[in-house]
This record gives C-alpha cells, structure tokens and sequence, in this order.
C-alpha cells in the first residue's frame, strides 16, 4: 500500500510540473463534460499541431452548438511512457480525457482503461464530409489498430493514430549533384553509390546514422516485403505457407536477402558507414547529415519539424535535403529473371506512370518466363511499398473520462481536410493517415523532403503502407517476429561482427520447432 501511495504521489507531481498550454483561453484545466483536456507527447512532430487544431475545433458551429461551454486544455512533455502512467493512474489521479501517446497496444480490448472507439468514432461520418472515419483512413491503419480477440470475429478500436510516421533515405542533393549521382532505383544501384563516394569523399561518409536510433532497421521490412510481395509478407506474419499453417514461413528468403544489404551498407570494413554515428545521440548524427558529413540518412516524416530550428540557423549554408523511395531489391530481378539494369528502367518507368506521364515499357524478355506484363506489375507493387511507424503512435480515451464525448469528436474532427492540412503546417509537411488534398499554401511551405513524400503519397499507382506486425495475432499473443534477433543495425555495424544473414536465418529456424509453431496458433486462435 505504501508503495502504492508513493507511485500516486509522484504521478501527480509529474502532471503538476508537466508545462500547460491552453491554447484555447487560457483557463486552469477543470474536469466536466464540456471541459476537455489533452495530452500530446513531443516525438518529433513537436506540439504545435495540437494548438493550431484545437484553435480550429472551437471554431466549428457544430461543436459551438452541442458545447456552447467548452473549454480545453492542453499539457506536453516529451516523456514516452507518460500517456500509459496517466491512463492507468484511473479516475481518481486522472482527469486528462484525450492522450496522444505511444505503443499503447496493450490497452485493447475488454477491461482495459481505453474507450472503445468504434461507434464513437471509427463507424461515425467525418464531420462535414459524406465519408467514414475509418474509411477515410488508410486502410494499413485501420488494420494495425484493429482489435480481434483470439477465436472472435468481433473487429473493435480502441486505438487511432496521430501521425503518418513514413520512413525511407534522405539525401543530400546539393552532394549527389556535386558528385554526378542519380537517386538509385535498385539496392544494387544504392551500393555503387556508397562505393563511389568512399572514393571520393577523403573524411564524410556515405550514410551516418546513430547508434541507439537505429531508423536504418525500418528499410527491413520494406526490402523484405519488395521480394516477396505485399501477400507473401502478410502470410509470413499469419503463419501461412502455400494455404495452410506451416513452419515453411521460416524458409522465406526475402528476409535473408533483406539483410544481405544491411551487411553490405553496414559493414565496418566497407567504409560506407560513418563509426562517428555509434558515439552520438540521433540529434548529433541528425545534424551531421545536414552539415554535409554524410551523402545519406534513414530517418522518417518527422525529421523536418526535429530539425526545422537547425536547418534555420545554418541559413545560405543548408543543404536542399529530399526523399528517395526505397531502392527495389536488385534481388526481386533476380527472382524476375531480368538484370539490374532492365529492373531500374522498369522502376523508371513505373515511376512516370505513377506521375501522370506518358511512357513506354522498357524492352526486356524474363528468363524465368514470366509475362511482361507479371513482371512490371511485380515491379509496381514493389515500388508502391512503403513502412510507417505511425500506427505506434496512439490516441486513447480513457473510459472514465469525464469530457468523453468531446474527446471522441474531437478525433473525428481531426479527420477532416482542415485538420489535416493543419496539421501538415505545423509539423513542415507530415501527414496523417488519412486520404486528402493538400492545399497549395500548405504544399509551398513545407520542406523539400516532404513534398516529395506528398507526392508519392499521391502517385496515381497507389500506396501500400505495410501492416504494422502487432496487428497480426501470431505476434500480438505468441511473439511471432521476423527473426529471433531483431537488432539488424546494432549487429551488422559492430566492428568485428561475423554474425551472417544466414545465421540469422538458422537461429529463427531452430528456435521453432512443431510443438512450440502449434501452441503459437494456440494462443493466436488461429487453430
């Protein structure tokens, strides 16, 4: 019991000492129906986006009509974990009745401080559009915040996201200019690059990234999926091999061949790796990318509002810093039967459908017989590929919540074009997950980078942001994973490392066996 007060006391020191913003007038935060309070953790995007959209929904007749007594509040920091503490501080420590969050997948589900948010806001209307919530969003989304529970087949949310989070390379154009580079098509293309410039460049390097934010770790997935396709990536995570349940998941090479571009870029005796990143925090290697120190950078949609301050303080000497889409997998040539160059001119070409252009397929003939026009589609849905880890990051409404009904309208309103180019303004050009227009004041203000991720966003080709692997039942209740080791990254550049894909791949085999894969489908409900 004591050290239960204790942990209550300090939670509501933390909320005290938490900085409060009402942005809407200024008020000390109450707790009734019609007084709304919001918590948002900084992870990037910063909190301005919040403010600018709350400013908007007290604007709104609709909601001066149902809450003609409305107040809200709003309080940030940049604790991670600070959303959990709050929601299962209960009624009596809490009064925060909206909180925007992280990794809160552990409270779906009956009996859990979250509301479920299904009729109250993911089968209601947008308001003002004809369309629903959940079908406004992208469907990835809607997937990876869905909640089944093991042998129903009751679907409930009680979870939506608040940020886009798309990831991929940034480039330095003003040094692949400089150097003579084209952005590559291929991961074969990607690695003549990084050969390239070592030669080339006497003390900056290729790509920096930081040690303990291992962003490089998002391009697995992507590269994983390229190869096997969008349907053979979901089967791996459902357990699935040619129709039925099976350990063959395990035999996937798509995700060996993944890692065999991680060991090229990454390995310390290749050079291509600045070692100045394994000593510096993600802001540290973050603003050697933009100092020129380095040709490349992973990182995601929140990397022009982290660093809008610093680009700003190196005024004239920024460099013009954009997107590539993820190169294809030289590998899925291979599988194609064509070369790597017919598999570049082929992206190039698919990329210039995908903008509206008129175009003529390369010439090519596949050597594994495939159709020309199997190929190009394998090529297209590959390019259309991209991760996201937006859908960890979570919006709850805790059950008790006093103001419940505005928070949930709220969450409804963030869905509607104002909201969201909203809050493409405040955070330089990030987007949530939601099909909509930018306007074009918006567009003309953001970075460099993030017009070019609109723009793909909006290729006539479509998109298939992959399914976050939590939404699948195999790993939410049995730990199913890619592989035993996750830590791609932190392996591959380790001076030293002798750790192989291919043992990756050996470790993850013998580590599952028929009993353990049965229990597995057991506990998933999936038997």
């Amino acid at each position: 019991m004591k050290t239960k007060k204790i942990a209550n006391l300090l939670l509501a020191v933390i909320l005290t000492l938490t900085t409060f913003a009402n942005s809407a007038c200024g008020n000390e935060a109450k707790d009734s129906a019609t007084d709304l309070e919001i918590y948002c953790t900084d992870a990037g995007y910063k909190t301005e986006w919040v403010s600018d959209i709350i400013d908007l929904f007290k604007q709104q007749a609709w909601v001066k009509e149902k809450y003609p007594e409305l107040t809200v509040t709003l309080s940030t920091n940049d604790d991670q974990t600070f959303a959990s503490s709050r929601l299962d501080a209960g009624a009596k420590a809490n009064t925060i009745d909206l909180l925007f969050g992280l990794n809160m997948w552990g409270y779906s589900g009956e009996g859990s401080y979250a509301q479920d948010l299904t009729e109250g806001v993911y089968n209601t209307k947008v308001p003002g559009e004809d369309i629903l919530y959940k079908d406004k969003m992208q469907e990835s989304y809607v997937l990876s915040n869905q909640y089944v529970r093991p042998n129903s087949d009751k679907i409930s949310y009680y979870t939506t996201s608040w940020a886009g989070g798309m990831n991929s390379i940034l480039y330095n154009e003003d040094l692949f200019i400089a150097n003579g580079f084209s952005v590559p098509n291929t991961t074969d293309e990607l690695i003549a690059i990084c050969e390239q410039y070592k030669a080339k460049a006497e003390t900056n390097y290729a790509f920096v990234q930081s040690y303990d934010a291992d962003y490089f770790n998002y391009m697995f997935p992507i590269w994983w999926a390229q190869y096997e396709g969008l349907q053979g990536y979901e089967n791996f995570f459902n357990g699935i091999d040619n129709n039925a349940y099976s350990l063959r998941i395990f035999d996937q090479k798509g995700r060996e061949y993944a890692l065999e571009v991680f060991e090229e870029i990454l390995d310390s005796d290749n050079g291509y790796l600045s070692p100045f990143g394994f000593t510096q925090k993600y802001m540290q290697t973050q603003a050697a990318f933009i100092r020129g120190e380095s040709l490349m950078h992973v990182n995601g949609d929140w990397f022009s509002s982290e660093m809008l301050s610093f680009m700003e303080m190196e005024g004239d000497n920024a460099p013009v810093i954009k997107m590539m889409r993820a190169p294809i997998i030289s590998k899925l040539g291979e599988k194609l039967g064509i070369t790597d160059s017919e598999l570049s001119q082929i992206v190039s070409y698919v990329d210039k459908i995908g903008a509206g252009e008129q175009a003529e397929a390369p010439s090519f003939t596949s050597t594994k017989n495939y159709s020309k026009e199997k190929v190009i589609e394998s090529v297209k849905e590959a390019r259309t590929i991209v991760y996201s880890i937006g859908g960890t990051h979570h919006a709850v409404v805790p059950t008790y919540a006093t103001a419940k009904d505005v928070a949930m309208d709220f969450l409804r309103f963030m869905a509607t074009d104002i909201a969201l180019d909203a809050y493409s303004k405040a955070t330089v050009g990030a987007l949530l997950p939601f099909n909509f227009k930018m306007s074009d004041e918006t567009y003309k203000s953001i970075t460099d980078a993030q017009q070019g991720r609109y723009d793909y966003f909006q290729s006539k080709n479509g998109l298939n942001t992959l399914i976050l692997p939590q939404y699948f039942p195999l790993v939410r209740y049995a730990y199913l994973s890619a592989f035993t080791n996750e830590k791609y990254y932190q392996t591959f550049s380790v001076t030293g490392n002798t750790i192989t894909p291919a043992d990756f791949m050996k470790n993850t085999k013998d580590a599952w066996d028929e009993s353990k894969f049965a229990d597995a489908l057991k506990s998933a409900g999936l038997n």
